[in-house]
């Protein structure tokens, strides 16, 4: 079972990237302070600090940590490759009642039954089993209306971006653009497949479109623009998808090279070997004491995998480091000429 995007290649060569500040927020408060990336932890702790308890409370009843379904009006689709989170703020305030009502009915006990989404799950039992009660924060402003909902949901969402994110929202969108590069460079030099294996599990290209694996089968035959690709430094798990006929879907996924927001300070440990091996190669060599993955070396280095595993391939090359298997991954470590050329 599965989601089904028909389209040709043509179409999908004419997908877009941006960059969502509010999906920023919605992916960090969904883990809350179980986030594995450590950047997300510091903007959660930071809003749990920060923020009128009221508020983060809100968004944490829209945006649970034991279900896994938050409605899509806190993330409307970006415009632009770059927008303001007073822009999307703006959105979800300005969001169609009966859309909010939709959307709350999806999930929530008590609510209306949506047919629509029953037929996704096979059945009303199935469907009614998955769905949860209405914190009651989130209870109270919906007994104000749906207009009370989106006004609240988008303060609330604002004010934690402002607060907790807006800080190294510099740094953290630099990341992003650079991933967004990689992304429409694999597109480009290897095509579509190259791509789409880039973005995360769960999604391929199957000759007729894209194809993501989900408990449900759905067909998208709208996409005449392709996809709309939003690169996060905070999503965790598969890709995510969202659509609304006959807006262009939304994927959003974890972007590469996230390990620079959290990073520490890398010396190279003289002049000498800098200017000998480079910056990035001696690094790496000072590193190379005991076995490390390549995934190891760039989750805490200021460079993405593809660029530590290019220059691990040099030292490889120059007898400096060596690599063993361990499990399913490849790991190296200095050899002895590695050694002495770093005590020299």
């Amino acid at each position: 079972m599965a989601i089904h995007l028909t389209m040709t290649a043509d179409q999908l060569g004419r997908s877009r990237f941006a960059v969502s500040p509010a999906q920023e927020v919605v992916s960090t408060v969904r883990l809350r302070d179980g986030h594995p990336a450590q950047h997300a932890r510091t903007w959660y702790s930071r809003a749990r600090s920060l923020m009128p308890a009221s508020e983060l409370a809100l968004l944490e009843a829209l945006v649970p940590a034991d279900h896994d379904y938050a409605p899509d009006f806190l993330t409307p689709p970006p415009a632009r490759p770059t927008v303001t989170i007073e822009e999307q703020a703006r959105l979800i305030a300005n969001s169609s009642p009966d859309d909010i009502e939709r959307q709350l009915d999806i999930s929530l006990r008590g609510r209306p039954v949506r047919d629509d989404v029953v037929a996704l799950f096979g059945d009303e039992e199935t469907y009614l089993r998955w769905r949860r009660t209405a914190p009651e924060p989130l209870e109270r402003v919906i007994a104000e209306g749906p207009e009370a909902v989106a006004m609240a949901a988008a303060k609330a969402l604002q004010l934690f971006f402002e607060l907790a994110i807006e800080p190294d929202w510099s740094r953290t969108t630099a990341v992003l653009e650079d991933d967004v590069r990689r992304k429409s460079d694999l597109l480009a030099s290897r095509g579509a497949v190259a791509m789409l294996n880039d973005l995360g599990r769960g999604m391929v290209w199957d000759g007729e479109g894209i194809v993501l694996d989900r408990p449900y089968d759905v067909t998208v035959d709208w996409a005449d623009d392709g996809v709309l690709m939003i690169p996060t430094s905070t999503h965790v798990g598969p890709v995510q998808f969202t659509v609304k006929c006959p807006e262009q879907p939304a994927v959003v996924y974890r972007a590469n090279g996230i390990g620079r927001l959290w990073q520490r300070a890398v010396q190279a440990p003289n002049r000498a070997l800098a200017d000998l091996l480079g910056e990035t190669r001696a690094a790496l060599l000072t590193e190379l004491g005991e076995h490390q993955s390549t995934k190891e070396l760039s989750s805490r280095l200021p460079w993405s995998a593809p660029t530590v595993s290019y220059h691990l391939q040099v030292l490889l090359r120059a007898g400096l480091v060596g690599r063993t298997r361990r499990g399913n991954s490849v790991v190296y470590r200095r050899t002895p000429v590695g050694d002495s050329l770093l005590g020299a």
